[in-house]
């Protein structure tokens, strides 16, 4: 009908509202909403979770996590759980990753294995906000980015990462990733900032195969950021709106949501998976960026929606701009709407079982060509949780449509799907929605191996724990390093891809995992007490970060002997370095930064 309608709004047990701005989200087995996370303030997470049933409209509180989320990502399990993972909270005036991942099941929350990612010596690395997520058809679940390095979890006994893969055109965020069949991923254009624009690069993976790697597709027509991508019933992949630019409105954006004149763009373009080849569609009428949504609708058409731009710099929190807050929204219909007359679904089962074969009536079952069901949107910040799609075996008996679900929930979650039947013209049905039952054996899960009390008590303090493990652990020379990057909510937030990249330098041995949001800066220790290649070190993290930071300089202390030369001081070398000149400190030089100002912090 066109018409919106109002939800309440959630609430905690005692009545106090939460504000979902912010929040993961993905549908259990029985078609209700959960919602981990939200906001209370810029990178501070609540830690609350919600459960929205939309027959009754209405929001039921859940058991609290162990600490706040903001941006975290949710995705439902093979057997009907959800894994929560990533988001930041505040600790006083600290930014703090929430590093404990954690599966809601039947009302409780199990701990599970922390994300190893780069981290030597005992260490653990950092995940990303909103990581890009993915069930594999081994019940695993796949992070494809945005950090360059990719990883499969095992949610069981516990839980175990496994780095699988890097993309090669390294770290990219705010772009979508879609699992376009069983075990095969694209990650689509995404990163840029700071004078450099995103990318129109597209890669995929196939995880089925015994060493799975990422291997480029035809890239898109248009560099894009803060688009979304849309996964259509014929396995064809829909991108819409984004941003091309790599600059800002504010200097002090970098290019995070890149709004000038002509710089977002509006023309859709669809992939095939078959060719790997992009097609131009018709454009947009409005900007479709930072905040805005796609969604597959059940009668095949996309909902494009929503966008605007908040712009939290401290010291002047400004309210939306109106002319890029957008209230409105169009859909699309695809090409696959006028290739010829529809087919019709006039009957199926409201609910069927794993392996099972039914019947979906239909006028005229010899005319079918593909039978596909596609699970339900849950869209944010350029990430759709939830979308996946199989397409089904299907054969005609007696003039009777036969189908068969597939057999494992690893390869199709429980829940709801939207079932489609298409011509052999390649034309697209109105979806029935069917609901695929949860296995009768859940899978084990973490609470069998660790006790939840202990591990939240020790969520409190990790973080600030690996902290003091690295600062025991270091050895090498200690290096101050000042990274500005695009994200307006400053470096503490934005932390997870810094991370990665400073762990991938030259002759670097650990990163502490708190940066100081206050300077932008982070510290790094070297494996001995060399002085590190800085031509070098800016170029390596360059390569990795895609324009998402600026490596501004660093910040070294050396001890020695100093020597006077035809006016010149230099301290002399020693057996793990050369002699260093000394000369004066300019104010271009200091490593601090005054975000608010854009600028160095004044010389003390």
């Amino acid at each position: 009908s066109g018409e919106v309608s109002d939800t309440p709004q959630p609430q905690l047990a005692n009545g106090t509202t939460v504000n979902l701005f912010c929040s993961g989200h993905d549908f259990l087995p029985d078609g209700r909403l959960l919602v981990a996370g939200g906001h209370l303030a810029d990178s501070d997470g609540v830690n609350q979770a919600a459960l929205y049933d939309w027959a009754a409209n209405s929001w039921t509180p859940a058991a609290p996590m162990n600490r706040g989320r903001w941006y975290p990502s949710a995705t439902t399990l093979p057997d009907g759980g959800v894994l929560v993972l990533a988001g930041s909270y505040k600790e006083g005036e600290t930014i703090v990753h929430n590093t404990l991942p954690q599966v809601w099941n039947n009302g409780t929350w199990a701990p599970i294995a922390e994300f190893p990612g780069t981290g030597t010596g005992g260490t653990n690395g950092m995940l990303e906000l909103y990581p890009r997520m993915h069930v594999a058809d081994d019940g695993r679940v796949f992070m494809s980015g945005p950090l360059a390095r990719t990883y499969l979890l095992d949610t069981s006994n516990g839980g175990q990462w496994t780095e699988v893969a890097r993309r090669a055109a390294g770290e990219r965020d705010y772009c979508p990733a879609v699992m376009y069949d069983t075990g095969k991923v694209i990650y689509i254009g995404g990163g840029g900032g700071n004078g450099t624009p995103p990318t129109t690069e597209a890669e995929v993976i196939d995880l089925s195969q015994s060493r799975p790697s990422w291997r480029p597709t035809n890239p898109m027509r248009f560099p894009r950021r803060q688009h979304n991508a849309t996964l259509l019933p014929d396995g064809t992949v829909l991108v819409t709106g984004g941003t091309r630019g790599g600059s800002g409105v504010d200097p002090r954006e970098k290019g995070f949501n890149d709004l000038r004149p002509g710089q977002p763009v509006h023309i859709a373009e669809l992939w095939n998976p078959t060719t790997g080849a992009w097609t131009e569609l018709t454009a947009e009428a409005v900007d479709r960026c930072y905040h805005a949504t796609a969604v597959l609708l059940p009668d095949a058409t996309v909902l494009s929606a929503g966008g605007g731009e908040y712009r939290p710099f401290e010291g002047r929190d400004m309210a939306n701009d109106p002319e890029d807050s957008h209230r409105d929204a169009q859909v699309f219909a695809p090409p696959y709407l006028f290739k010829g007359a529809r087919p019709q679904i006039t009957s199926a089962p409201a609910s069927v079982g794993y392996a099972e074969t039914f019947e979906v009536g239909t006028p005229r079952p010899d005319d079918i060509g593909k039978v596909s069901w596609v699970r339900p949107s849950s869209v944010t910040h350029a990430s759709n949780m939830a979308q996946r799609i199989n397409f089904l075996p299907f054969r005609v008996d007696d003039g009777r449509l036969r189908v068969t679900a597939p057999d494992s929930p690893n390869v199709c979650p429980p829940g709801h799907y939207m079932l489609f039947i298409l011509s052999r013209d390649g034309v697209p049905s109105v979806a029935r929605m069917m609901r695929v039952r949860a296995p009768m054996a859940p899978v084990r899960l973490a609470a069998e191996a660790f006790a939840l009390a202990g591990a939240e008590r020790a969520a409190d303090s990790d973080v600030y724990t690996r902290q003091a493990e690295v600062n025991a652990a270091a050895k090498g020379r200690r290096v101050v390093v000042g990274i500005t990057g695009t994200c307006p909510y400053g470096i503490g937030a934005c932390w997870g891809g810094a991370h990665e990249a400073l762990y991938s330098l030259d002759g670097v041995d650990l990163v502490s995992p708190i940066p100081n949001a206050e300077d932008a800066t982070a510290e790094v220790f070297l494996r001995d007490e060399r002085l590190p290649s800085v031509a070098r070190w800016v170029a390596q993290f360059r390569g990795i970060v895609n324009g998402r930071y600026v490596l501004r300089g660093l910040e070294v202390t050396v001890e020695g002997v100093l020597d006077e030369r035809d006016g010149q001081l230099f301290l002399a070398g020693s057996g793990s370095r050369p002699s260093v000149e000394v000369i004066p400190l300019v104010a271009v030089d200091k490593v601090q930064w005054d975000r608010a100002a854009g600028a160095p912090k004044p010389l003390e």
